[in-house]
């Protein structure tokens, strides 16, 4: 799911665990986020706040401006960045994997 994500937008780990079926399981989401393997855009996955996680908020704001997202001082991304919670598209990506 975090893989249909596109470059240089965001979603929350609350937004990923709805989308998953697993609404209100946002702590999960985030448990397996720090266990994924390469190939997973896990830096396109922030807390609901817009704030990065404290231990990779360097590399995660690196690789986020990479691909054209305004990090703001503190860590924060804007609104703008955040996929709209009735993306179709998205939901397209979703199930077609």
């Amino acid at each position: 799911m975090v893989r249909a994500i596109p470059r240089g937008r965001v979603l929350s780990y609350s937004r990923v665990a709805v989308l998953a079926g697993l609404p209100g399981r946002a702590r999960l989401v985030g448990k397996v986020m720090s266990r994924i393997g390469p190939g997973v855009p896990w830096w396109r996955v922030l807390r609901a706040d817009r704030s990065m996680a404290e231990g990779v908020r360097v590399e995660q704001a690196r690789r986020l401006r990479a691909e054209g997202v305004k990090v703001r001082d503190g860590g924060r991304v804007p609104r703008s960045a955040f996929l709209p919670i009735g993306d179709q598209a998205l939901r397209r990506r979703i199930h077609r994997r």
